[in-house]
């Protein structure tokens, strides 16, 4: 990383960007070219061996471009920003006084497709969760349909790499 005075090395910091984040850019390679699409996602952190790991859930269709993409290679990058906003140093009218101010999380990882029911389960929870779903009063998981798990694709990206970079104000 080029500015070392903005990136974000604690892991729990890193996750707090994430948390904020609605939305990852997934990129991945289709037909030999770079591919990226906007996905929602859901997050859960695990830790291994005093090691705190990060795995991120996507859901989609079970067929289309991002799917045989990354059937074809599980690996991919992805990012995502949050409070993003630009405004002026100073001089509004001088445009090199501009600067934009941001939190921001990129990783790598591998992707792989989730078959059993309690592991898609818990990848869709991960979504609502993240997204500001709450239990209704009186249940103790949320419910999903047979049929809509079955048909629903679930996928999991198995982060290896991940870093954060923020500018903000002073």
């Amino acid at each position: 990383m080029r500015r070392k005075d903005r990136e974000v090395k604690d892991f729990d910091e890193i996750i707090s960007i994430l948390d904020k984040c609605k939305v990852i850019h997934l990129a991945m390679i289709s037909e030999g070219k770079p591919y990226s699409v906007p996905v929602n996602f859901g997050y859960i952190v695990r830790e291994e061996d005093g090691i705190k790991k990060l795995s991120i859930y996507i859901h989609g269709a079970g067929e289309g471009k991002k799917v045989s993409a990354l059937k074809e290679n599980p690996s991919v990058s992805f990012s995502c920003e949050g409070g993003a906003e630009v405004d002026s140093l100073g001089d509004k009218e001088d445009a090199c006084s501009w600067t934009c101010y941001y939190e921001s999380v990129i990783g790598f990882g591998k992707v792989r497709f989730l078959e059993k029911s309690p592991e898609k389960t818990e990848g869709l929870d991960s979504l609502m969760f993240h997204n500001g779903y709450k239990i209704p009063a009186g249940l103790k998981k949320i419910a999903y349909g047979a049929m809509e798990l079955a048909k629903t694709l679930v996928a999991c990206i198995d982060v290896e790499e991940v870093t954060g970079k923020r500018h903000a104000r002073k």
